[in-house]
Parts: structure tokens; sequence; C-alpha cells
């Protein structure tokens, strides 16, 4: 379960993880990038494991990988300033794209998220991505970024229908976000806060009734509604925030790319599915059968009637 308990070493690593984000957005140096990359990285490492009860794993593998993309980035920097253009600009993409997780080097995420606690899982999906997908963005071009967003809707998609890890399963769906949000990103950057904040808020439901569905009664009554939640909006299904988040990329977006963002969003429906009726089941007496089919008509009917909400206001 998640621990609220806060304690100043944790008090003081939340603080410089998201001092080091803001730094990384809003520095217009590329020390100053670089610099803010770095504290986030050290605040996190704590808060992945700051009491010692996990396995130290993850965090080693973590700090690998983001060390490893921190000395590309800084090499690149470096070459950049020597005014070699071309090999600056290839190694501190390559850094940028470690570091963020997306492809070609993506496959180190569901391996750490696997192992990692539901707090650290949690962030390392939504805020960790912050500050290397806005870099990515300045510094990648555009028909890298389509690249980089059809196959990371593909990836999601593909990769997450047969997985049994409710980690593994969120982190390949975050891999179907992360081509939204950088979709959302290369037109407004309003676009992407706004999706950002939508699906932070999906993952922090999402991972809070998981991490609590050991509890018992009303706790666990109030876990699943809490998970539900946040499956029925990491979905996408109307009338919930994912679906108008969705939304406002598809209007903004003039690329033809949304078409891979949409495919990997509804192949990604079944693991979804297939994870909500489960959790539904498991949550309700089975002999109460009344109960089931009523929560499932309640669920039918809404998003029949958001569907039929929006269509109406678009025509």
């Amino acid at each position: 379960m998640v621990s609220f308990v806060v304690s100043p070493m944790k008090l003081v690593s939340l603080g410089v993880m998201l001092i080091g984000t803001i730094l990384s957005v809003s520095s217009e140096e590329l020390v100053g990038v670089w610099l803010g990359l770095e504290l986030n990285l050290y605040g996190f490492l704590v808060i992945m494991n700051p009491d010692g009860h996990y396995s130290p794993e993850p965090c080693v593998k973590y700090f690998v990988v983001q060390s490893t993309g921190s000395i590309l980035m800084l090499v690149g920097f470096v070459t950049l300033m020597e005014q070699h253009v071309v090999s600056g600009l290839v190694m501190s993409t390559a850094g940028t794209v470690l570091k963020s997780g997306v492809f070609p080097l993506h496959s180190w995420v569901p391996s750490i998220i696997k192992n990692s606690s539901w707090l650290a899982s949690g962030l390392m999906l939504t805020w960790q991505k912050v500050a290397p997908l806005v870099f990515l963005s300045m510094i990648l071009p555009s028909k890298g970024l389509w690249v980089v967003i059809v196959s990371m809707a593909g990836i999601g998609a593909v990769g997450g229908l047969n997985q049994n890890s409710v980690r593994v399963m969120s982190a390949y769906s975050s891999f179907v976000h992360t081509s939204w949000m950088l979709l959302g990103l290369t037109w407004s950057s309003v676009v992407f806060v706004g999706y950002f904040v939508v699906y932070s808020l999906s993952v922090g439901l999402f991972f809070y009734g998981c991490s609590s569905m050991n509890k018992m009664s009303m706790g666990s009554q109030l876990s699943s509604a809490a998970s539900g939640m946040g499956l029925l909006m990491l979905m996408g299904m109307p009338p919930f925030l994912g679906f108008l988040a969705k939304v406002l990329v598809f209007l903004m977006s003039g690329s033809p790319v949304i078409v891979a963002c949409i495919m990997g969003s509804v192949i990604s429906l079944k693991f979804y599915i297939d994870f909500f009726y489960s959790m539904v089941m498991k949550s309700l007496v089975d002999k109460n059968k009344v109960e089931v089919k009523t929560i499932w008509s309640l669920v039918i009917c809404m998003n029949i009637m958001g569907g039929a909400l929006i269509l109406v206001s678009f025509i």
C-alpha cells in the first residue's frame, strides 16, 4: 500500500525531484536542462526505496539507465558547444530517448516498473516523463517525432495484450498515452499539460486502488471504486475525462499520425476491459447477481449516454 507517512528524507527528496523537473523545463541553457534532470534523478532514487523494504534491483537498473542517458546527453551538449552540430544532436537525442523510455530505447520501462513500489511506479509513469518529453520535442525533428509516436502507440497496444501483471500492463499502457502526449506537445503545450494532468489523475486513482485491494470491508469497496474510476479514465471511455483529453488532442492535431494513436487506444481497450471485468467480479459477492447486473447496467448506460452527448455536440 502507498505510504502517506511523511519523513524528512521523503519530503526533501520529493522537493529535489520537483525542483529538478521545473528547472529542466524552464531552463534556456543546455547545462540547466542537464542539471535539472540530475536533481530529479537523485531525488527520485530515494523515493524508490526510502526505507530499504523493497528490492534494490529496480533502483540499480533505473540508476544505470538514467546515468547512461545523462552521460550521452552531457557528451552531446559538449559536442554542440564545440560546433559539431550533427554529432551533438545525435548524442543528445539518444540520451534523451533513453531517459524518457520511448522507442527505440523503451524496453527497460516494463522490467523496472514490475518490481517497483506503487508510488515509484506511478511517479515513473507520470512526473518522471515530463522533462525528457519536453526536451525531446524540442530537439527531435518532426519526422522523427512521428516515427516515435506511431511506434509507441503500436508497441503499447500490442505489448499489453497478454500481460498478467498490473504494473507491466500499466507500463505498456503508458506507451500509448505517451504517444498522445507527444502528439499534443507538438501542437500546443496547453494540450500537453491538460492531457498530462488527466493521465496523472487516472494513474493515481488506479494505483491507489490496486495498492489497497487487500483491505477488507469498506476499504476494499473504496479501493475498488478508485481503481475502477481510474481504469475507466485510462480507457478513454465517455463521458470520463480520459475521453475528453483525447478529443482535445484530436481537435488540435492536424497530422494523420493521430490515426496510429486512435488505433493504439482501440487495441489497448482489450486488456483494459479484461482487467475491469475481473476487478468488478472480484469486488462483488458472487451470490448477489442482481447487484452485478445493476453495476454493469449503470456502466453501460453511462458510456452510451456519454458517447451520444459527444456525438450530438459534433453534429
